[in-house]
This record gives C-alpha cells, sequence and structure tokens, in this order.
C-alpha cells in the first residue's frame, strides 16, 4: 500500500471523525472504504501474479535440483561435498560404491564421525580452516571391508556463496581396474621380451647338445669294456635328453598361443577334469574334489584342449600345496556375458611378495618344476580375451579365479 493512500485514508478518517453531521461523516467513511477495497483488488492481483512467479520458479529449481540429483547418481566418479563445519552435504551414489558406506548413514553428519582426518592423505581440518585445495594425486584406499582401492584424488575448495555452501569438493575416481590393465600389459611385454631372449637362447643351445648327445652316444657304443665309463657316458646323454626337453618346452613357450574355439560346454570339461583328478595315481592321498556346478550346460567359445591344459595347471599346483590331501574346489557361476570359474585349495598358500611373480615364466618356488606352467595358462586365458586373477594367505590356501567371455 503506497504512502500516499494511507495519507489519504487517514485523512478520510479524520474528516469523518469531525463531521457535523451523520451523514457527513458516512460519505467520508464511504470514501475510505471505497479506496481501501480498490487498494485490496490491486494488491489480490499482485499476489495472484507473485504467485505464479514463485511457482515457476519453484517448478525452475525442482527440474534443476531434479537435474543435479540425476547427475550426481549416475555419474561414474565419487564426489563428497565437507561444508567448512565440516558436515558431509553431497555424498553421491559412486561414493557409496567406492567407500562401502550408505548415504543414508553419512549424509549431513560430521565428516570425522566416518573417517580419519588424513583419510585422504591431507588433512581435512586444516584444508577446511585455510580453504585450502590438494593437488591432483593418486592413492591407495582401504575400505570398511579390508579391501585396497586404486584412486585418482583431485578436490576444490569453494569460497563462493554463504559459509554453509562454502567447503571442500573431493572427487574420486576408481582405477583400479585400469592399474591392473597396466599391471598385465607391463607384465606381457615383459613376458614377450623373456620369450624371445630365451628362444634364442634355447636355439643357441640346440645345435651344440645335439652335437653332444651324438657323441655321447658314440662312447656309449665303444665302452661297451668299460662298464665304469659307459655308465658315465649314459648319464651325459641323459643329461642332455633333459636339457633338450627343456629348450623344446622353452622354444614351445615363446611361440604365440593358437586356439580355434568353438561352442563347448565348460561345465562338461570340468566334470570331466574331476574324473580325470580319480584316477590320476600322482593325486595326493585323502585329496577331496568338491564341484560346485550347475547341472545346466554352459556354453562359452573355447578351444577345449587348450582350456584343459590351462585348468591342469591350476589343478597340478594345487596338488604340489596339499602333499598330504586337502581341500579342492571348484565352482562355475554365469554373470552377465561372462562365466566365471574359480579353483581353491586348502594348501599351503603363496606370500604375498611371490604373488605378483607367478605368471612371470621362469619362477618357481618347486625344487622340481620349470616356472611356465602359470605363464602357460596365463597366455591361454589371455588368448581366450579372458583374465585371471589369484588371492592367496600364507597357510590358508589358494584361490585361482578366471573370467571367460560367453561370446566371441
Amino acid at each position: 500500500m503506497s504512502d500516499s493512500l494511507i495519507e489519504q485514508l487517514q485523512k478520510s478518517a479524520e474528516m469523518a471523525m469531525n463531521s457535523n453531521s451523520l451523514s457527513e461523516g458516512v460519505q467520508h467513511l464511504a470514501k475510505a472504504f471505497s479506496l481501501f477495497s480498490k487498494e485490496a483488488k490491486k494488491i489480490k492481483a499482485d499476489y495472484t501474479l507473485l504467485q505464479k512467479q514463485f511457482e515457476t520458479v519453484n517448478k525452475e529449481l525442482s527440474c534443476v535440483s531434479l537435474y543435479l540429483k540425476s547427475l550426481l547418481k549416475n555419474i561414474n566418479q565419487a564426489i563428497i561435498f565437507i561444508n567448512k563445519d565440516g558436515i558431509i552435504t553431497i555424498y553421491n551414489e559412486a561414493a557409496e560404491r567406492l567407500l562401502l558406506k550408505k548415504q543414508s548413514e553419512i549424509l549431513f553428519k560430521p565428516f570425522s564421525n566416518f573417517f580419519k582426518d588424513d583419510y585422504f592423505g591431507f588433512s581435512i581440518q586444516k584444508a577446511l580452516e585455510y580453504g585450502l585445495s590438494q593437488k591432483l594425486r593418486y592413492m591407495t584406499l582401504r575400505c570398511s571391508n579390508g579391501e585396497k582401492v586404486e584412486v585418482e584424488l583431485n578436490t576444490n575448495f569453494v569460497h563462493e556463496g554463504p559459509k554453509e555452501h562454502q567447503g571442500i569438493v573431493l572427487i574420486l575416481n576408481d582405477i583400479t581396474e585400469k592399474s591392473e590393465l597396466q599391471l598385465i600389459a607391463n607384465r606381457n611385454d615383459r613376458m614377450k621380451e623373456i620369450g624371445e631372449m630365451a628362444a634364442s637362447v634355447a636355439h643357441e643351445i640346440r645345435n651344440p647338445l645335439g652335437g653332444i648327445r651324438g657323441y655321447a652316444t658314440l662312447l656309449f657304443r665303444d665302452l661297451s669294456s668299460y662298464p665304469e665309463m659307459r655308465e658315465m657316458a649314459d648319464q651325459i646323454i641323459e643329461g642332455t635328453k633333459t636339457l633338450e626337453r627343456f629348450v623344446s618346452t622353452i622354444l614351445q613357450y615363446s611361440r604365440p598361443v593358437q586356439i580355434i574355439t568353438q561352442m563347448k560346454d565348460i561345465s562338461l570339461i570340468i566334470r570331466n577334469l574331476k574324473k580325470l583328478i580319480e584316477v590320476d595315481p600322482t593325486c595326493p592321498e585323502n585329496l577331496q574334489v568338491d564341484l560346485h556346478i550347475s547341472n545346466d550346460p554352459l556354453f562359452a567359445p573355447i578351444d577345449a584342449d587348450a582350456i584343459k591344459r590351462a585348468f591342469l595347471n591350476l589343478i597340478v599346483n594345487a596338488y604340489h600345496s596339499m602333499p598330504q590331501g586337502g581341500k579342492l574346489t571348484i565352482s562355475l557361476m554365469k554373470r552377465d556375458l561372462s562365466c566365471i570359474i574359480t579353483l581353491s585349495d586348502t594348501g599351503t598358500g603363496i606370500i604375498s611378495e611371490d604373488l605378483n611373480k607367478i605368471f612371470s615364466p621362469f619362477f618357481t618356488t618347486k625344487k622340481k618344476g620349470n616356472g611356465l606352467g602359470l605363464a602357460e595358462t596365463q597366455k591361454i586365458i589371455h588368448a581366450h580375451n579372458g583374465k585371471i586373477d589369484v588371492h592367496s594367505s600364507k597357510g590358508k590356501g589358494t584361490t585361482f579365479t578366471i573370467t571367460l567371455p560367453l561370446r566371441r
């Protein structure tokens, strides 16, 4: 209501009170009510317009809010916002999956209730106090379930807006799989170089080795009258045979794996392997073999012979880790467009220092062995566009996990 209108109303009211007659007073009051009624209608119209504008703005804000929520929900990066009071006000679903802490438990509560101050590699408290951003960093986080996750961490401090809107934004990108792929790529490059070098050395050894064996064979024939010397010649021949087998193994390993894929039932292959284990004379006594496999067939594009060799290498390793017997569990399950095969034993396990080496050629902890079994297994799995992982604890056993695609 304008000041001029108020003055007019006040003037009409005074004139009504100071009127000389009742009719004159009524006229002044009627004029005042008329002015008030006009202004009331104007206010009502303005209020209606303002209400419509508010509804439009509120609708736009709701759309923006919904859009932002959708972005936060579907973005792959984990986003966390901690305001200057140390309260977590943004915590999207990617952060929930990465850090294994539920949104409902963590939102709008102090950061210090759930994480150590330096959980992300720097002091959150000091960053909030001094308004500090951090450089891009790569780090390993230990989640609540004990697993380690490789992350790329980017931070930025927000200084704009009211105090409750100021704080630090943490953007975390899970690069665990990327790191694993890089490790595999580096390992493959190293294995390729070792394979080429081994093949070259094997070729250089094979020719003189054939000569040694030939001359030793002649000696063995000509020393029929000297039994003791003949026995030494025989030992030379046996030694050359052993070396020739080793050279052949190296040459075989150095060649690329050639596979011919056909749709085969992996569950049937595993069942046949169990039958083979049960009749194998080298199998330790008191070995229990358990299969966790569906009765339904599971077809995949594989080279059956190559896959059998890969599985047998793992089974032989399990044998050697359980000389007194134990339990070997083989399971098969379908997950999306892949199948997952796990082989778990209750053997001696592998120390953590050796876990990154077991797929390297010529690495072995056995007294007898050339260290090519697991390297060959990995080559076969990779040739099928699959992957193989290992988890082990000293004294608690080992689990190999193989993932193979169900489509070529």
